[in-house]
C-alpha cells in the first residue's frame, strides 16, 4: 500500500551533540559532508599531528563522536567476544566497556563489526555482525535494551554479517533487520525497544538507510536487496518503490543512497550498475533519470556530489572517477587515490575539497573537479592490518570527522589526529637522506625478495598467482626463476651455495577453485639446471615463511597451520614437523652453525629447535603482540624479533636473555635483517619506513622514507652497502647505504 503525504510531517532526528560531531555513519546527515572549517589547506610533507592512540581489536565499524566521547565496536578471539568500547574524545582514555558473547564461525570475512555505532540523546545503538542490537547509556555502559534480530524477528543474516547502521528518526530506531515476515525494516521504540512496525518482504542487504525531507514529507529510504523504496517513518507505509534486484548477491547493494538537491544516487557493487534518481518535489514520488546493467559500480565505496552537474566515486577497477550526473558517463578516472586493482576508498567532502582515506591507511586531501585530480597532500594514518588474516591486510573502516579532528581505526588501535590547521608545524629534517632506486621488471607490491648469494641477482615474489621474478642486478636481465604459484607468495630463500632457489606461499581462503580448502605450495628450483625439480607437499595452509641452512642442504618452512617444518632439499623430503605453537608461524631463521632453527608465531612466541632432532629447545614469550620476524645475526652472537607491537628486541643468543627494546616505528615490525658483517639491523614496518639501528649501542643510526605502503621485506646485499626493500603495494626500492657499516 502505498501513502500520500497530504501535510507536511517533520520527523526529526534528535541528537544532543555538539555541532561538530560525528554521532553515526558518514557524519550528522549521513551525507559524507563535514562542514567544520579552520582545517588544513594541505597535509603537510611530514604528517599530521597525532592527539592520541587507543588499543583495540578487529572490526570494520566506523567510530562514531558525540559530546565528548568516541564510540567504537569490536571483536576479540578469545574469549570470542563482540564489545563496545567508549574512550574520552581528548585524551583517548577508555571510559567503558560492554561486552557479549559472539559465535563467528562459517562468517565470511570474520574480521569484527561493520555497523559503526549511532549516538542519539545520551544513549549509543549499536548492531553486532550476528545481529545483537544494543541501546546503551553512553554515560556508564549499561544496557538500557537489547534485541537479537535472529530469534526475535526470524531474520535471515547476510551472508558478509549485519552491516547497516541503525539510523534514529524521531522517537524511532530503524533497523535493517532482513526479518520474517515482513521484517526486512524494523522500526523500534528507541527508549524502551518495543516494535513499532516492520515492513517489507525483501532480502536485507548492506546498504544503510537514509532519512530526507523530500515531496513535502519526511522520507525514510532503505536500499535492500530487491528495491529502493521511500517509506514513511511513523507508520512503515510505503510512498514509492524502484524495483533494483540483486542478481548473485545482496553484496552489490552495499553503499548508502546519496542525495544531492533533486537528485537520489545508489552506486551498485559487483557489475550491478547504478540508478540516479529524480525526487519529485510536489509530492513524495520519483522516477528513473537513468540506470545502467554493469558499469558504474562500485565494491563498498559511498560516492559524493560536489555539486549538481558531477558526483565522484571509487569504481569497482579501484579507481576514483569524476561521473556525469545526468548521464552516468565518467568524465575521468584515475588510480592515484588507491594505487591498485580492488582498492578502496572512503569519500568526505569538505568546503571545495575531499578527504579520501584509502585502504592502505592514507589520508589524502584533493581537490576534485570535472577538469580533474589535484593532490594537496597524503600522510599515513594507520598501517594497514589483518585481524582475520585471511582476507589480507586492508583499512576498510569509514573514518570520522569531528572537532577538527579525524578518528580511523585498523584492527590494533584507535587513533585521533589532529586536522585543525593551527596544530600543524613544519618539522625540519635532521637526518641524511639515502639514494634508491627502482629496477625495471619487478613486480610492484610484493611480500618477499631475497639477494643470490653473489649479491648479482634478486628474485622479487608477485602478489596472487604473479609468482617471482628474477633480474640480473647488472643489466637489468630476467633470468630464470620457477613458476607461478596459484595463490599468493610470501617467501622466496636462496641457498648459501647458489644451487637452490625456494619459493612458498598459498591461501588461507578456501574458495571452490580450491574445493573449499586452504592451500600450500612450496616449490624448488634448481637454478645449475635452470629448471623446476618439483613440489613439497606436507602444510595444509599458508605458507608465510621459508630460509635455508647454512650448508644448503635443509629447508625450514613456516605455516598457517601452526607448524614449522624441515626438509630435506636434495631428496625433497620432509625431515620434522615442529609443533607447539598455537598461531600461524610467520618467520623462521637458522642460525649462523646451522644446528638451531628460531620460528617467530602470532601466538606471541618464539621459540627455539634443534635442528638435528627437531625437539623444542625453549619457548619464550617475546611480544605483546603477534610476532611477524625473526633473524640471527651472522656473527651468531644476537637474536631479534620484531612484532605487531610495533618493537624490536634483541636478544643474547648464546642466553636467551633480552638485551635491547628498539622503538620508534609506528607500525607493525614486519621483517627483520643483519647486515653481513653483523654491525647494522634494518627493520621494516606498516608505517612504511626502514629502520637501521647500530648494533653496538642499540641506536637507530637512519630512516630510510619513500615507500607508500608497507615495507613487506628487506635484504642486504653480501657488500654491506646495498639493501634491497618491497612494498606491500608500491615498487622495489634498492638502497645505497655509504654509511651501513
Amino acid at each position: 500500500m502505498k501513502l500520500t503525504c497530504i501535510s507536511l510531517l517533520v520527523v526529526s532526528i534528535s541528537v544532543m551533540t555538539n555541532a561538530a560531531d560525528w554521532p553515526q555513519w558518514r557524519g550528522v546527515n549521513r551525507d559524507g559532508v563535514w562542514s567544520e572549517t579552520g582545517i588544513v589547506e594541505r597535509i603537510p610533507e611530514q604528517g599530521l599531528a597525532v592527539r592520541w592512540s587507543a588499543k583495540v581489536s578487529n572490526g570494520y565499524s566506523s567510530p562514531s563522536v558525540a559530546a565528548g566521547r568516541v564510540f567504537i565496536t569490536d571483536h576479540v578471539t578469545e574469549p570470542e567476544l563482540e564489545r563496545v568500547l567508549c574512550f574520552d574524545e581528548a585524551t583517548g582514555k577508555q571510559l567503558w566497556m560492554h561486552s557479549y558473547a559472539v559465535d563467528y564461525k562459517d562468517m565470511e570475512y570474520g574480521n569484527g563489526p561493520r555497523a559503526a555505532p549511532t549516538v542519539a540523546d545520551g544513549r549509543v545503538y549499536t548492531l553486532g555482525t550476528r545481529g545483537h542490537l544494543f541501546c546503551i547509556d553512553a554515560a556508564n555502559g549499561s544496557v538500557v535494551w537489547k534485541k537479537d534480530l535472529v530469534t526475535d524477528f526470524n531474520a535471515k543474516l547476510p551472508t558478509y554479517g549485519t552491516s547497516a547502521a541503525p539510523l534514529v528518526v524521531g522517537d524511532l530506531l530503524i533497523v535493517m533487520a532482513g526479518g520474517k515476515p515482513d521484517a526486512c525494516v524494523v522500526a523500534l521504540d528507541r527508549k524502551t525497544g518495543e516494535t513499532r512496525w516492520t515492513a517489507l518482504p525483501d532480502r536485507v542487504a548492506y546498504s544503510a538507510p537514509i532519512v530526507t525531507q523530500a515531496g513535502g514529507c519526511e522520507q525514510l529510504i532503505v536500499w535492500t536487496a530487491d528495491a529502493i523504496t521511500s517509506l514513511d517513518p511513523p507508520s512503515g507505509m510505503i510512498h514509492w518503490q524502484v524495483g533494483w534486484k540483486a542478481n548473485f548477491d545482496p553484496a552489490q547493494m552495499v553503499a548508502t543512497l546519496v542525495r544531492h538537491d533533486d537528485l537520489l544516487l545508489g552506486l551498485g557493487a559487483w557489475s550491478r550498475g547504478s540508478k540516479m534518481l529524480k525526487l519529485d518535489a510536489t509530492k513524495p514520488a520519483a522516477t528513473v533519470l537513468w540506470e545502467t546493467r554493469e558499469d558504474p559500480s562500485t565494491m563498498h565505496s559511498t560516492p559524493v556530489f560536489q555539486d549538481g552537474g558531477h558526483f565522484y566515486a571509487i569504481l569497482n577497477d579501484g579507481s576514483l572517477a569524476c561521473m556525469n550526473s545526468a548521464t552516468g558517463d565518467k568524465v575521468w578516472s584515475t588510480q592515484e587515490p588507491t594505487g591498485k586493482r580492488m582498492g578502496n576508498a572512503h569519500l568526505v567532502r569538505n568546503g571545495d575539497r575531499v578527504f579520501i582515506f584509502n585502504h592502505t591507511g592514507h589520508l589524502i586531501l584533493a581537490h576534485l573537479t570535472p577538469k580533474g585530480y589535484e593532490e594537496r597532500g597524503r600522510c599515513l594514518l594507520v598501517e594497514p592490518t589483518a585481524g582475520y588474516r585471511a582476507q589480507g591486510a586492508l583499512t576498510w573502516a569509514h573514518p570520522a570527522f569531528a572537532n577538527q579532528s579525524i578518528f580511523v581505526r585498523n584492527d590494533r588501535e584507535l587513533v585521533c589526529v589532529s586536522l585543525a590547521a593551527k596544530d600543524q608545524v613544519a618539522i625540519a629534517g635532521t637526518q641524511a637522506q639515502f639514494k634508491s632506486s627502482t629496477p625495471a621488471g619487478l613486480p610492484s607490491g610484493s611480500a618477499a625478495l631475497a639477494f643470490s648469494p653473489g649479491g648479482k641477482a634478486l628474485a622479487v615474489g608477485g602478489s596472487w598467482g604473479e609468482g617471482v621474478k628474477v633480474i640480473d642486478l647488472a643489466g637489468n636481465k630476467p633470468l630464470p626463476g620457477p613458476s607461478p604459484l596459484k595463490d599468493f607468495l610470501c617467501a622466496v630463500a636462496y641457498s648459501p651455495d647458489g644451487k637452490w632457489l625456494i619459493i612458498a606461499g598459498g591461501s588461507e581462503f578456501t574458495p571452490a577453485r580450491n574445493g573449499g580448502k586452504t592451500t600450500a605450495q612450496i616449490k624448488v628450483f634448481d637454478l645449475t639446471a635452470s629448471k623446476e625439480v618439483g613440489e613439497l607437499t606436507g602444510p595444509t595452509n599458508k605458507v608465510f615463511a621459508a630460509a635455508i641452512s647454512p650448508d644448503s642442504q635443509t629447508l625450514a618452512t613456516g605455516s598457517a597451520d601452526n607448524t614449522a617444518r624441515l626438509w630435506d632439499i636434495a631428496t625433497m623430503k620432509e625431515r620434522a614437523v615442529l609443533t607447539g605453537h598455537t598461531a600461524a608461524v610467520m618467520s623462521v631463521a637458522f642460525s649462523p652453525d646451522g644446528k638451531t632453527l628460531a620460528t617467530a608465531s602470532a601466538d606471541h612466541t618464539m621459540k627455539l629447535w634443534d635442528v638435528a632432532s627437531g625437539k623444542m629447545i625453549q619457548s619464550i614469550a617475546a611480544h605483546e603482540d603477534e610476532l611477524r620476524a625473526i633473524a640471527f645475526s651472522p656473527d651468531g652472537k644476537l637474536l631479534a624479533t620484531g612484532s605487531a607491537d610495533s618493537s624490536v628486541r634483541v636478544w643474547d643468543a648464546a642466553t636467551r636473555k633480552e638485551v635491547a627494546v628498539l622503538r620508534g616505528h609506528r607500525g607493525s615490525i614486519n621483517c627483520l635483517t643483519f647486515s653481513p658483517d653483523s654491525k647494522t639491523l634494518a627493520s621494516g614496518s606498516g608505517d612504511e619506513t626502514i629502520k637501521l639501528w647500530r648494533v653496538a649501542d642499540a641506536k637507530e643510526s637512519a630512516t630510510l622514507k619513500g615507500h607508500r605502503s608497507a615495507v613487506t621485506a628487506i635484504a642486504f646485499a653480501p657488500d654491506a652497502r646495498t639493501l634491497a626493500s618491497a612494498g606491500m603495494d608500491d615498487a622495489v626500492r634498492v638502497w645505497e647505504l655509504p654509511d651501513a657499516k
